[in-house]
């Protein structure tokens, strides 16, 4: 049976878009993929001269993205020089929103309005209030929606639950997670991105999503959890004062009756290599290696003393076999909309609102200049 194909409109030709879009191309079954593929019908840009240099940058790249380029993977890329074209094109089915996070809630809202489906990237929006409602329109419009949390779907990510939830270690105790970018902050424009607070810059919104992720997906997802609505607990934030956004946020999460989980972004200071989240149970930690949006190996480590269970250090690698590692969660939405799904069962919208509150808690309550950033839901 031929695979299932779902024609993507791509938003925004940046850093992140560009990767998503390789990755359309890779050949599925080098991750042993033969059910869905892909194909880009559509690239919307500020102009159609953009949008047609970031479809002729695709055809160009050698590597695991050329195999979709010589299979039709880009055949009748339509370039566009507006976004709202790209909604109207009867030949995209679902539109993965790459713009920085301040513009998603305009983006994506608009493009469910037109009745496409939709993958936004993390973070998701800048306030709760845009996600909600989101939420409605896709439920009012019956169509999908869902957070690129890529990370979710790689998988390690399933590996290391399996692990959990095998009882092996133990019940967790405690959770740490890091994700920090040593970069010199006073050497970027003031319009970079990451650092200017129209775009939504600061490690908080940037990084955070992937500590997250490693909570959400060993505490709140692991079968001893009860607590559905697990709340910040503790943070705290320093802020770089050329121009008032985080360069450091800080915040611990409880789910009640279960464990912790302490959470870390910084623009100052990188993540330790072989250890970025730690997750301490009972018998053993499970170690994750940096980077937490894409770690190939984790570790369990037995406590001094330990039982014959665990009697030593075993390594567990699980290497991306080729492209960068958002195809795994194309490939999750190809199967949703190939059975007829309007949400994931692997990345719920109750799991990005929990989150989103998460990052409302912090924001609102420190010191940044994104403190009172207006919403733009209802607008």
């Amino acid at each position: 049976m031929a695979p299932h194909t779902i024609r993507w409109g791509i938003i925004s030709t940046g850093g992140i878009a560009t990767t998503f879009a390789k990755d359309l191309l890779v050949d599925p079954t080098t991750r042993n993929v033969h059910d869905v593929a892909h194909k880009i019908a559509a690239v919307g840009s500020r102009s159609v001269a953009s949008a047609q240099a970031f479809i002729d940058k695709l055809k160009s790249f050698s590597g695991p993205s050329s195999w979709g380029v010589q299979h039709g993977g880009l055949d009748g890329a339509t370039p566009y020089g507006s976004y709202d074209e790209v909604y109207a094109d009867p030949s995209v089915d679902v539109v993965y929103i790459g713009t920085p996070h301040p513009f998603h809630h305009q983006n994506a809202k608009a493009a469910l309005l037109a009745g496409k489906h939709v993958l936004c990237e993390k973070p998701f929006v800048m306030d709760l209030a845009e996600l909600d409602e989101l939420i409605a329109i896709a439920k009012e419009k019956r169509v999908f929606l869902m957070e690129a949390v890529w990370t979710r779907f790689q998988p390690i990510a399933y590996a290391v639950q399996e692990v959990l939830r095998s009882g092996k270690l133990g019940r967790p105790r405690r959770v740490t997670a890091e994700l920090s970018s040593c970069i010199n902050m006073d050497e970027l424009a003031d319009d970079d991105r990451m650092i200017d607070p129209k775009l939504g810059g600061g490690p908080l919104l940037d990084l955070g999503p992937y500590p997250a992720v490693w909570g959400m997906l060993v505490l709140h997802q692991h079968p001893q959890n009860q607590d559905k609505e697990p709340q910040v607990v503790d943070f705290s934030q320093r802020i770089y004062k050329r121009n008032g956004i985080d360069e450091m946020s800080a915040f611990t999460v409880r789910w009640e009756g279960l464990a912790e989980a302490r959470l870390l972004t910084d623009f100052t200071a990188c993540t330790p290599l072989d250890n970025a989240c730690v997750v301490d149970c009972e018998k053993a930690q499970l170690i994750i290696d940096h980077p937490l949006y894409r770690p190939e190996r984790f570790r369990i480590v037995p406590h001094a003393g330990s039982t014959d269970d665990i009697p030593k250090e075993t390594e567990h690698r699980y290497p991306v076999p080729a492209g960068n590692g958002m195809h795994y969660e194309a490939d999750h939405v190809a199967r949703c909309l190939r059975d007829g799904k309007l949400e994931s069962d692997r990345m719920p919208l109750t799991e990005s609102r929990i989150v989103q509150g998460w990052f409302d808690t912090v924001r609102k309550g420190g010191n940044s200049v994104l403190k009172d950033w207006p919403h733009t839901a209802g607008k």
